[in-house]
């Protein structure tokens, strides 16, 4: 079949991810849409939470797929593709945070999902509050440990993919995620401050 005539509904059409990259090493901008479309909403939750802005986070979803298309011909036929576009998509956010210190933009607005749905309103409250702390707390992890527990816990990837898409030892990975995950327990069980 060749390239420009893919169709995600043949049955003899590629379904993994890696396949649907061997066809875009070809050139197939078809393939490269359906690779875009599966990974659009992971990638922009992922920056979401790492840049702590539905904006900026946006623009690193789109420049990330740009960098996998223009990386296309450099994609190893037996890598895995979910580490690879997460180490993209990570090494975009590190950029721009970078960016962002040099020029001392604000910090971090927290990003998270509200909870709906909840009968009791004290609850529904309760609810936010938690959530709002936990963004907090989760956009003030050190980068390195901020992207390790996004990957695993968020998006759900094993440890072995994490290190793979941050070019770590998995030990390494292990670590940051407990240390991770004790700033997180330490910054939730402070009682918040009244102003």
């Amino acid at each position: 079949m060749p390239p420009s005539t893919y169709d995600s509904r043949s049955p003899d059409a590629p379904r993994s991810d890696e396949a649907l990259m061997r066809r875009v090493a070809d050139n197939d901008v078809v393939a490269f849409a359906e690779l875009a479309r599966r990974y659009q909403q992971p990638l922009y939750r992922f920056a979401c939470r790492m840049l702590g802005d539905a904006a900026d986070a946006e623009d690193m979803v789109q420049e990330t797929l740009l960098r996998i298309y223009q990386a296309r011909a450099r994609f190893r036929p037996d890598a895995t593709f979910r580490p690879w576009a997460f180490r993209i998509a990570a090494n975009q956010c590190r950029d721009r945070l970078r960016w962002r210190r040099r020029r001392r933009e604000a910090p971090l607005e927290a990003a998270a999902g509200r909870a709906s749905g909840l009968a009791n309103p004290s609850a529904e409250t309760e609810a936010h509050e938690l959530e709002d702390r936990l963004a907090q707390a989760i956009a003030a992890l050190p980068e390195k440990h901020r992207a390790v527990f996004l990957m695993a816990r968020y998006e759900g990837m094993p440890y072995d993919d994490v290190a793979k898409a941050l070019g770590i030892p998995v030990g390494t990975v292990k670590s940051r995620m407990n240390k991770a995950v004790r700033l997180l327990l330490a910054a939730l069980e402070t009682p918040e401050t009244a102003p």
